[in-house]
């Protein structure tokens, strides 16, 4: 699937979080897990030749690592379950901004996992904040 579509689509969802989702849950303080979830299920109707995952930490060889080969549990991955080959987009959700400490680990981790056994074709840095969300794409 092309970027341009991939983007496409997660800024539909993204839209959908906003709408339907954003405001209570931000004003509750929710936690980031909470937020991704909300947003893979968006993913999931947008995505339907895919399988969109929260936290998923395994590939067939055992635990998923990046270039570094170090452990990772990535928010939201879009992907094909059952084979190594068709990882397509890796996402990460920080209730900071783009420039926090936080937020520039999660990118780093990333630029890291675009490569090697991982191999994503796209990742994708959302910062939600209560006055705007941010995407950084890699």
């Amino acid at each position: 699937m092309d970027n341009i579509v991939i983007k496409g689509k997660i800024r539909e969802a993204l839209k959908m979080f906003i709408i339907k989702d954003r405001q209570v849950l931000l004003r509750v303080d929710i936690y980031e897990p909470t937020i991704s979830h909300r947003i893979a299920v968006y993913l999931e109707g947008l995505f339907p030749e895919f399988d969109i995952d929260c936290e998923y930490n395994k590939t067939l060889l055992g635990d998923k690592k990046n270039i570094e080969d170090k452990k990772i549990r990535p928010d939201i991955i879009i992907h094909k379950r059952g084979n190594n080959y068709d990882n397509s987009v890796i996402l990460e959700i920080k209730k900071s901004g783009k420039n926090s400490k936080l937020a520039k680990a999660d990118i780093e981790k990333l630029k890291s996992c675009m490569t090697g056994s991982l191999n994503y074709d796209l990742g994708v840095f959302i910062s939600i904040l209560k006055r705007k969300i941010d995407i950084c794409w890699i």
